[in-house]
């Protein structure tokens, strides 16, 4: 018998708590009153018999109980000896369809002569950055064949890890040892970062077939960086970076093709084995979502990394009506100088004073910047305009923290609270919802100081932030389909640093972002990596992804809850929002497929050592198609310890029943 913890053994120690316990018993005597004691006789009295161990029986159980307990908690087992299914080995053919095989004649190689292969009890698996099976366990030739002969490019990262893991789980589940031959062209960025990860399962027998072309030669667009949204486009700045792999120096000529139609043409000289930098000036496009493309001219060996995808989205800048009382001057000042610099002009502050009636249509969403007691025509039209799908940014400044309740959403407000100089000289961000859009990436904001907040109740709004008091700083609430911001500080920098602190910017960003609904626009995306559809919080809006051959990518039900989608392949995503929003997204394949550097002979060779010291240990000294397997025991004596447990609780309300009884 073997331990697989034996550390645990050490839990025998315990042993000693029970006799301790059945030992541990008072010698108690009943006082009675005498006039005088000099009648008694002085004398010791021995406790001998108060330290003999009482109910043998239960102690017995209780010594046993922790006994099994322990033993159980090492895990102990027998060796036996099992059959290896009749010596026969499920054969898996793994058939790489990455990004990397589309070069030359690489994957119809690696699936004709897979076909050879296609005889005995067969899984065909084809693998990229996950492993899809191609059908059922089979023996029958004909459907194996078709089965190889479905398998398609693909456009994913290679992963020999993922290989690996599957081939662990089939093995496992069949009882089985494996026969796996794999056809790839055996790529050094497919492995793992740990080689522990490409474990085979005991018994594993790994037969490589490399295929595809040797040439290692390459030259592809790496990166293009482009603004998602234009405005501008005389102003446009776009960068593109072209790269080379076991070349030597080269002159490429760069284009910028922007809905097929040619925009810009340069020359970049790449050094040998480098990277380049070319950098475009203006992008004329015509308003909506435009799909763009960087190419080089001259194609190598493997032309499908010579283009790269972005989209761009021209517009005119949103309107942002922002109602200030008309004796604040500051808060006008620093809020829209920061929505133009951080949102990089894609809003535009319409200010008025809380007097005026605005119009609200079209608007990406409202702020009210210290407003104190709105007329009730403005604040019905803004309640109205939240419940209808607005969005509204509220800032309490000492003006509006004199009223009972906020404007439009109908919070209670108990006055403010300034800082007490003499012993806090501000108040700090403690407590915040890190998951929520607008704090996850207002770096900084813990570190403002707030000399004056409002005490405002948060009622059925939910608090983003708040002090270590308890005091909410920021809160969210839902009214109707539309939600409220509130701030219980005001936008100018009297009551607090926040409009002069490194945090502001970020925060109006954020939450310019945020409140239009405007998700922060992703250019391009690498095939496997996630495209965010809404924020975890944002449940009423449906979203309805188009995949690159314009099918829709989603059920019914994942567009009414998915919040991020992983495309499978390249292409521009369209992404389409019951708002009314839509993004376009670009997804191009993960460059690291453009280094054909393969795989050494020893490292292959230790990869399929993996699956042979088990199973050499295990078949030492064994009949053929026999193996060693542990059979463990700690079934068995959790079943004992169940029993031990309720005879243990007998004994124990007998003994108690009885000692109350005398």
């Amino acid at each position: 018998m073997a331990f697989l913890a034996p550390w645990f053994l050490g839990g025998v120690a315990l042993l000693g708590l029970p006799v301790w316990l059945h030992l541990l018993q008072q010698h108690k005597n009943t006082p009675l009153q005498f006039p005088s004691l000099m009648f008694f006789e002085k004398r010791t009295m021995t406790s001998t018999r108060q330290r003999r161990l009482r109910y043998i029986a239960l102690l017995v159980l209780r010594l046993l109980l922790l006994l099994l307990l322990a033993i159980a908690f090492a895990q102990p087992y027998f060796d036996q000896n099992v059959p290896i299914a009749s010596g026969k080995r499920l054969k898996l053919i793994a058939v790489d369809n990455s990004f990397s095989m589309r070069r030359g004649t690489a994957l119809e190689d690696a699936k004709r002569e897979a076909m050879s292969q296609a005889t005995g009890r067969v899984q065909v698996l084809s693998f990229g950055s996950g492993v899809r099976e191609m059908g059922p366990i089979s023996d029958d030739p004909s459907a194996l064949r078709t089965a190889i002969a479905a398998i398609t490019p693909g456009d994913e990262r290679s992963s020999f890890a993922e290989l690996a893991r599957t081939a662990r789980s089939i093995s496992e589940a069949n009882r089985t040892p494996v026969e796996i031959h794999l056809y790839t062209d055996l790529q050094k960025t497919s492995l793992p970062g740990r080689f522990a990860d490409l474990q085979l399962p005991a018994d594993a027998k790994l037969v490589v077939h490399e295929v595809g072309p040797k040439d290692l030669p390459n030259f592809y667009v790496e990166s293009v960086r482009t603004p998602g949204r234009i405005f501008d486009p005389k102003t446009v700045r776009m960068q593109a970076t072209v790269a080379s792999l076991h070349t030597a120096a080269a002159t490429k000529k760069v284009s910028v093709l922007v809905d097929g139609r040619e925009v810009h043409t340069k020359e970049v000289t790449i050094p040998p084995a480098g990277r380049a930098t070319v950098e475009f000036i203006g992008l004329e496009t015509p308003y909506g979502w435009r799909r763009g493309e960087v190419r080089i001219d001259g194609a190598d060996a493997f032309g499908n990394d010579d283009t790269a995808r972005f989209a761009v989205e021209r517009s005119d800048p949103r309107r942002v009506v922002f109602l200030r009382n008309a004796r604040d001057n500051r808060s006008e000042l620093y809020y829209a100088a920061a929505l133009d610099s951080a949102a990089s002009g894609s809003f535009k502050a319409d200010v008025a004073t809380t007097d005026a009636q605005p119009n609200l249509q079209n608007v990406a969403f409202v702020v009210l910047a210290d407003p104190g007691a709105l007329g009730q025509a403005l604040e019905s039209s803004l309640q109205e305009y939240v419940k209808g799908g607005g969005n509204l940014l509220i800032a309490v400044g000492p003006n509006t923290a004199v009223a009972n309740k906020l404007p439009v959403s109908g919070l209670t407000v108990g006055g403010s609270r300034l800082s007490d100089r003499s012993k806090e000289l501000f108040q700090t961000i403690a407590q915040r919802d890190e998951t929520h859009p607008v704090i996850e990436k207002a770096t900084g904001i813990e570190t403002v100081k707030f000399y004056q907040l409002a005490q405002v109740e948060p009622g059925n709004a939910k608090v983003l932030a708040k002090t270590a008091a308890g005091q909410p700083v920021l809160l969210e609430q839902q009214q109707g389909d539309g939600r409220i911001l509130v701030l219980t500080s005001g936008l100018d920098n009297l009551g607090n640093n926040l409009p002069i602190h490194p945090a502001f910017l970020p925060f109006v960003e954020r939450t310019a972002q945020y409140l239009s609904r405007q998700e922060e626009s992703t250019q391009a995306v690498v095939v496997g990596e996630t495209i965010e559809l809404r924020a975890a919080t944002d449940r009423a809006v449906t979203v309805e992804v188009l995949d690159a051959k314009g099918n829709r990518a989603l059920s019914l039900d994942q567009a009414a809850k998915a919040t991020s989608y992983q495309p499978g392949e390249e292409g521009f995503y369209e992404v389409r929002r019951s708002s009314g929003r839509q993004t376009l997204v670009a997804v191009n394949a993960d460059r690291r497929e453009s280094d054909f550097d393969r795989l050494d002979a020893e490292t292959v060779a230790l990869w399929q050592a993996t699956g042979v010291p088990e199973a050499a240990a295990n078949t030492a000294g064994l009949p053929a198609g026999q193996k060693r397997e542990p059979w463990p025991l700690w079934p068995y004596l959790l079943f004992l310890l169940a029993a031990i447990t309720i005879a243990e609780s007998i004994y124990a309300t007998r003994y108690l029943t009885r000692e109350e009884a005398a």
